[in-house]
């Protein structure tokens, strides 16, 4: 929409807040009227006289200025902005709780809150703002609460082999040459499972023809439960398994074989079906014409199927900061609405006498929409790009309704339906990271705008420029736009990335200000029209054009990896998140002076980050793998118990604790392992806290030791160690002298923990164990108290003959 300027000329609204505000020509008396700050007396003055060369900065954010502008953010309609904080905060300390509330407590404090709302509509401002924003955090714990139970997942309890017979959902072809297949549990054999999940994902080796999307399987699967964090305050699989319906994951002994299913799926199913089919379908077209490793990147930005990149492209890509082009998210969405909006407006303008009189813009933003639309389906629908779909669709319709599309407004809405749809997905890095990012953009560039603005009515006419200046300034126009672009998004979301990461790419904005022209012109703009050649058989050019435009992509990830690997920045506390996050939202929300007080908030958040201190052990949740966590110096080293650590694990270790090396016990000072015994020390040389760490493993014969033999291992371990765990069940809950235990069966209920040394006045040295789970009172944790551990059974083996 457009309206008319300070300047009197007809421009685009950039945020529709203007419409709020107050205008300077004549429709200004027919709208509400802001009161403009009264001046200084001469009382004023004076009582600044003393502090005369701070007299601006006490008059900027004196009581009068602050409410002046608390006023003015009310009368443009920020208040609104703050509505998908609240609820997303409610959904936050929902998931945060420790007990699973009663089912009547989240509603009926709900009902109370619009009780009090709707009594105090006469009431003050403040007030009612206050209620309304308890009720609508209330609400957001209620929208939560409710999508917890309504989930329902089946999740295993204990890993078992059995026999699966079940329908193919989806197939995923990894670049390693195993096959991952998404299964829809319909049978379960030889041991029959009296609590199956209802879908499991389960990886084969090689890649079989006869198995196809929507057809029959079957095979022996070793299947496990989700596992949970690798340490407090990592990555939980299980919270999002639960929430996206998968309720094991596992490996195919021996290859699974095709099988007749008699069932048919639903008339949905059928269409989720057909669409996965097309997805295989294009993958493999993509395949054959391009291969190599620019052909599995292609397979990705078009299908989504992440799987057929190499590891090594993977790694580049990731320590270079262009990983977020793989994952099908904001940026591929807005690239193939504005490539198809584009091509329309162009093709419309070729028919100026027809397009005069049509609202051809909101043509080409409902195909546009109906483009995005397709693409969602064809990149398989994940949670990121479902998210990304609803925030363009927003701002799509907004241009049909003659609004204006990028504003906080819109972004507010989109974040609204997400969070009310979905709400688990606040926790995900994704929702973080992309509503960060693009309201930090939003920010910026409208204050831009004002800039631009306030310059515009003091310069007054320009003198005209010649055609070869123009040009200059629109390609400086545009890499300053892509530099200011890049580094305010990697500011924004690398918050986020530290705290879920425990790493960023140093040289992310050289390499995005590289290969980010190369995406945008020609590496999306070129999927697009392949996949529209493709039922006419003349995909072959663009295709290849495209793998041409990626290697291009590829090889600038390798250079800007090659500078410097990625910096560990280390373990981020959940309070410094946090507070970073109340500054960020400050900062972005507000359009007035307000917005200052986020720099006192980002620098208490910072001094929160610089005192946090590893811990001086950390153990995983199956109690198989634990490190000490030597600190000298400023340098971590990592000290672990087993020769052949879980890659896994130790990568995320390694991140989160800033280490920088690896020690295996034969080389450790600190770490002795001999059999099924382990001893250690923490702080070596000042208070030589010793650690125990005992196992139950199998006897010379392969038959289990005994258990009583067992348990009077673990009483001589209690007399000797500070800290033992006792890594297998059964195992005592405690010593009797004293010492610390941290047994199997804990680590079942509450996951992975770390241990934090202090010491107290009188010397003595106090050990605080912290937890990754709160334990198995939530929905999603339930079924954690099923396994052998939890009830404090040893792990069954078969014995041998």
């Amino acid at each position: 929409m457009s309206a008319r300027g300070d300047d009197g000329t007809s421009g685009e609204i950039a945020d529709e807040r203007v419409f709020f505000a107050p205008d300077s020509d004549s429709s200004r008396a027919d709208r509400p009227q802001i009161a403009a700050p009264e001046k200084h007396s001469r009382y004023s003055k004076a009582r600044y006289a003393g502090f005369r060369p701070f007299r601006g900065i006490f008059r900027y954010f004196s009581i009068r200025a602050i409410g002046h502008a608390l006023r003015h953010e009310g009368a443009i309609g920020t208040p609104f902005l703050f509505a998908p904080v609240f609820l997303g905060s409610g959904a936050l300390f929902y998931f945060a709780l420790e007990r699973e509330p009663a089912p009547a407590s989240i509603p009926a404090g709900l009902a109370l809150l619009v009780l009090v709302l709707s009594v105090a509509r006469r009431g003050p401002i403040f007030f009612r703002r206050l209620v309304l924003g308890l009720t609508i955090v209330v609400a957001g714990m209620a929208i939560a609460q409710l999508q917890a139970k309504s989930a329902g997942t089946k999740m295993l309890g204990a890993s078992v082999t059995t026999r699966v017979t079940g329908r193919i959902v989806n197939i995923e072809e990894r670049a390693n040459g195993r096959t991952r297949y998404t299964i829809d549990v319909l049978k379960t054999e030889r041991p029959h499972l009296r609590f199956s999940p209802d879908r499991v994902r389960a990886t084969a080796s090689g890649v079989s023809p006869e198995l196809v999307v929507g057809g029959g399987i079957h095979g022996v699967v070793r299947l496990s439960p989700p596992s949970g964090p690798v340490r407090p305050g990592g990555y939980d699989f299980a919270f999002h398994a639960y929430f996206d319906g998968y309720g094991a994951n596992g490996f195919f002994v021996g290859a699974p074989e095709a099988a007749e299913i008699e069932t048919r799926p639903s008339a949905f199913g059928r269409a989720l079906l057909a669409v996965e089919t097309l997805r295989q379908g294009i993958g493999r077209t993509i395949s054959e014409t391009v291969d190599g490793r620019s052909g599995a990147v292609s397979v990705t930005l078009i299908t989504g199927n992440k799987s057929v990149i190499p590891d090594e492209v993977n790694e580049a890509l990731r320590v270079s900061g262009l990983a977020h082009i793989l994952s099908i998210s904001g940026l591929h969405m807005a690239l193939v609405a504005a490539t198809v909006m584009s091509v329309l407006r162009f093709g419309f303008a070729l028919a100026p006498n027809w397009s005069s009189r049509r609202p051809v813009k909101k043509y080409a933003a409902a195909l546009a929409l109906a483009a995005t639309g397709f693409y969602l389906f064809l990149a398989g629908a994940g949670v990121a790009t479902q998210r990304s779909f609803a925030m363009l669709a927003i701002m799509l319709l907004a241009l049909t309704f003659d609004r204006s599309a990028v504003t906080m407004r819109n972004l507010a809405l989109a974040a609204i339906l997400i969070i009310v749809t979905a709400p688990n997905e606040v926790l995900g890095p994704g929702f973080q990271m992309s509503f960060a990012a693009t309201a930090a953009l939003i920010a910026v560039y409208a204050a831009w705008q004002d800039v631009r603005r306030a310059r515009s009515q003091k310069a007054g006419s320009r003198k005209e420029r010649g055609l070869l200046f123009r040009a200059a300034g629109l390609l400086t126009k545009f890499a300053l736009g892509l530099a200011v672009t890049s580094l305010v998004a990697g500011l924004a979301t690398g918050i986020f990335a530290s705290y879920h990461f425990g790493r960023i790419a140093p040289y992310g904005l050289v390499a995005n200000l590289a290969a980010m022209p190369l995406v945008s012109l020609l590496v999306m703009p070129l999927a697009i029209i392949s996949v529209i050649a493709m039922p006419f058989g003349l995909h072959g050019l663009p295709l290849a054009a495209m793998a041409w435009s990626v290697e291009r992509v590829i090889r600038i990830a390798e250079w800007v990896a090659s500078l410097s690997p990625p910096v560990a920045t280390g373990q981020m506390p959940a309070a410094a998140l946090v507070l970073f996050s109340v500054g960020l939202v400050i900062s972005c929300l507000f359009s007035t002076r307000i917005r200052l007080a986020a720099l006192p908030v980002f620098v208490l958040a910072a001094g929160l980050w610089s005192l946090q201190r590893p811990p001086a052990l950390v153990i995983t949740e199956d109690a198989r793998q634990l490190a000490i966590v030597e600190t000298n110096a400023g340098a971590t080293v990592l000290h672990v118990n087993r020769s052949r650590p879980n890659a896994f694990v130790l990568e995320q270790w390694t991140a989160a604790y800033a280490s920088s090396a690896t020690v295996k016990p034969d080389l450790s000072e600190l770490v002795d392992c001999r059999r099924n015994i382990c001893t250690a020390t923490i702080e070596p040389g000042q208070n030589d806290l010793r650690v125990g760490y005992l196992s139950l493993n199998r006897s010379e014969n392969g038959n289990p030791v005994d258990i009583r033999a067992w348990i009077d291992e673990q009483a001589r371990a209690c007399k000797f160690f500070d800290l033992v765990v006792f890594a297998s069940a059964p195992a005592w809950p405690y010593c009797p002298s004293g010492a610390t235990v941290i047994s199997a069966r804990q680590l079942a209920m509450s996951g992975s923990a770390e241990i934090t040394t202090k010491t107290g006045a009188d010397g003595t040295v106090n050990l605080k164990i912290k937890h990754a789970l709160p334990g198995i009172e939530r929905p999603w944790l339930d079924h954690r108290r099923y396994s052998r551990a939890a009830r404090n059974l040893p792990e069954w083996r078969p014995k041998r003959q």
